[in-house]
């Protein structure tokens, strides 16, 4: 007599099952990329950054202004231009040699519109490059510190031939600051670019040169 045994449990399919490969189906994930490109491209705001390069005068040139230096007909050291606007809230005030009134003194008025005049101020740094700090005496090459490349240097009669100091209190807002660091820079002639005094000193502000009435 034969008996068969029976098993309690029956054996488990997973051994005997074969591992399947699947692919991962990637168009629909394409297909969402492809349509969300042109809407962030659509939707993207482009913003325009300006960039304003401030670079202080060497040192001694600072000291010397601070010094008082030689003024306009001065014997002996060197000759400073020692330029200077002063913003108020009512016109803006252009001073050579340290002068506070007569032919070397400016006062530029507001506009009928209320805002600083920068075209008339344009035009006063225009002839005072022109008369008082004229062409260049002579050139000298020099290397950049920190490029290491080969630059001229005009030489002027004023050491701070290309020096404005900005004098201004906290009622100038950002944009006529910007507005004011333009027109000392450069001005527009005859569609010809020139050069007026484009290395600004920024202060603090001053006592008005001449009372205001």
């Amino acid at each position: 007599m034969s008996y068969k045994l029976k098993s309690a449990f029956r054996p488990s399919e997973r051994k005997r099952r074969d591992i399947e490969e699947t692919e991962i189906n990637l168009t629909p994930i394409m297909n969402l990329v492809v349509v969300l490109i042109p809407l962030l491209l659509q939707a993207m705001v482009m913003t325009k950054i300006g960039r304003i390069d401030y670079e202080p005068p060497p040192l001694a040139v600072m000291e010397e202004s601070e010094g008082g230096g030689e003024g306009e007909g001065g014997g002996g050291g060197p000759t400073l231009l020692n330029l200077v606007v002063n913003v108020i809230d009512t016109s803006l005030q252009v001073s050579i040699y340290g002068a506070t009134e007569g032919a070397n003194y400016w006062n530029i008025s507001l506009t009928p519109e209320g805002g600083y005049d920068f075209a008339r101020l344009q035009a006063i740094l225009l002839e005072i490059k022109t008369k008082e700090v004229g062409e260049p005496l002579s050139t000298e090459k020099s290397k950049d510190p920190k490029t290491g490349e080969e630059i001229t240097k005009e030489i002027y009669r004023c050491e701070d031939a290309s020096i404005v100091r900005i004098a201004a209190g906290a009622q100038l807002n950002y944009q006529n600051l910007v507005a004011l660091l333009d027109a000392t820079r450069s001005i527009t002639v005859n569609d010809t670019e020139r050069w007026l005094f484009p290395q600004p000193v920024l202060g603090q502000i001053q006592t008005a040169l001449v009372a205001v009435n």
